[in-house]
């Protein structure tokens, strides 16, 4: 599906729909396994003024789903929930774009995320990368499970290295 990034923000339109996991090639190109989740996406166009031809044109895009990763901590695999909720300005080229990096390099402009315009976006791409730029690099657990019970088990086990300075202390 292609959109014309400037005429799709103008006209504020709006269009969703589903993205098997499947086939984001380039997200998934170093995940373990078929990826048989789904992605749900949203994408707006929106302008920041009344009148279309001076305004600002924004690109509001969304996307959730999740993928099978490999924790990096306990090496076990797991489900990781992916979601996108970001907001592009579109710049007309590429100098306007790096004009724009610069000035917020140097803090002078604000923390937006640019993209160029262009009039044949293909936007199963974009929102593939929008996926790929919320992809951790080292995916972990919130909690690895059996963690606690090997915290445990370790904790019983063995003494604290620090026993043998206590003793000296109460001397």
């Amino acid at each position: 599906m292609v959109i014309d990034t400037l005429h799709f923000a103008r006209s504020a339109q709006v269009m969703d729909g589903q993205l098997p996991a499947i086939s984001c090639t380039r997200l998934c190109q170093d995940l373990p396994a078929v990826q048989p989740g789904v992605f749900e996406w949203r994408l707006a166009g929106r302008t920041d003024a009344e009148r279309s031809d001076a305004a600002r044109a924004w690109l509001d895009v969304q996307a959730r789903g999740s993928v099978r990763v490999i924790c990096q901590r306990c090496l076990a695999p797991f489900d990781l929930e992916l979601c996108v909720d970001n907001t592009l300005a579109l710049v007309d080229d590429t100098a306007q774009l790096e004009a724009m990096d610069a000035l917020e390099s140097e803090g002078h402009g604000p923390e937006t995320e640019y993209l160029v315009a262009d009039p044949r976006l293909d936007v199963q791409a974009l929102i593939e990368d929008e996926l790929i730029l919320v992809l951790p690099y080292a995916p972990v657990h919130d909690v690895c499970p059996g963690a606690e019970a090997a915290q445990d088990l370790a904790d019983t086990n063995r003494p604290s290295p620090f026993a043998a300075l206590a003793q000296l202390r109460k001397r």
